[in-house]
């Protein structure tokens, strides 16, 4: 997963593993810090969210990379997934604000030098989590998905208790199969693909397609006056289209910027490469202030 150099970086930072959340679940994760921060000179700050289905281990790159250049990290499973309690309950705004909050009192962390980086479904959470924490300087987004429209329920009313075995079940992924939207070979990739990475995620349907019409980010993007905004978007990525995610970015008030990288696919931002260089120095430009 690193390469020789992102090696040799690691032996200049502090891993802390954590447990914490404010909301009756306990979510896992840890921090990497700076070797030689401090109270005295404390370091700014970014709070990491990994997408639906995954874990804090495909943000673990980009976490370190930014903790060796002086950003202290704090990664995490959300609820329902990996070694987190709970299920995917449409609340993941929640441990967004508690992973914030968590990081924020940290004596070798500015609380006033810090940035919330999402992927997919992570960054939807820190989208609508941003006006809840004090005062972000700096939203990345990676591959956000589209607002989903109210219409999304009278759509699935009836795939609901499919999706999650009968209306009040908690379904867990990849023991009960593929994630039900994919079907034929995606299936069986998406399957593989969590059972090789040892991903788990549970479920409950009924309250996190509830949750999602809620999700107005656009409401929350017209207020970040004071936040830089950064969208990260691959032309190739079939699971948030760009022509349908575009209109998230559109609606973010200044100042903002786009990153829209050809080909590639939802996970490409994650991964070794240029795109990944590029948003992760874009954030730590942002929290330090360097010109």
């Amino acid at each position: 997963m690193f390469n020789k150099k992102d090696t040799e970086k690691a032996a200049e930072i502090k891993e802390l593993p954590i447990v914490f959340g404010s909301h009756g679940l306990k979510l896992k994760g840890k921090i990497l810090l700076p070797k030689d921060s401090n109270a005295d000179e404390p370091v700014p700050g970014a709070v990491l969210c990994h997408g639906f289905g995954a874990a804090y281990r495909v943000m673990e790159p980009g976490a370190r990379i930014m903790a060796a250049q002086g950003i202290a990290t704090l990664i995490f499973d959300f609820r329902g997934h990996g070694s987190s309690e709970g299920a995917a309950d449409g609340k993941m705004v929640e441990d967004v604000v508690d992973a914030w909050n968590f990081l924020s009192q940290l004596r070798e962390v500015d609380s006033k030098r810090m940035g919330l980086i999402g992927h997919s479904l992570g960054a939807m959470s820190t989208i609508m989590a941003a006006e809840r924490v004090s005062n972000p300087r700096a939203l990345v987004a990676l591959a956000c998905p589209p607002e989903v429209d109210s219409q999304l329920l009278a759509d699935e009313s009836n795939n609901i208790g499919r999706w999650g075995q009968d209306a009040n079940a908690v379904a867990e992924y990849p023991k009960h199969g593929a994630f039900p939207w994919l079907k034929g070979v995606a299936a069986l990739i998406c399957r593989a693909w969590m059972y090789l990475g040892r991903f788990k995620v549970r479920v409950d349907w009924q309250k996190f397609l509830e949750a999602f019409p809620q999700m107005r980010m656009s409401e929350i993007l017209q207020k970040l006056e004071d936040c830089s905004k950064l969208f990260v978007f691959c032309e190739g990525d079939k699971v948030t289209p760009y022509h349908k995610s575009a209109l998230v970015y559109e609606a973010a008030c200044q100042p903002k910027e786009l990153l829209l990288a050809k080909g590639g696919f939802h996970t490409t931002p994650l991964l070794r490469g240029n795109l990944r260089s590029q948003w992760t120095s874009w954030t730590v430009r942002t929290l330090t202030d360097i010109e």
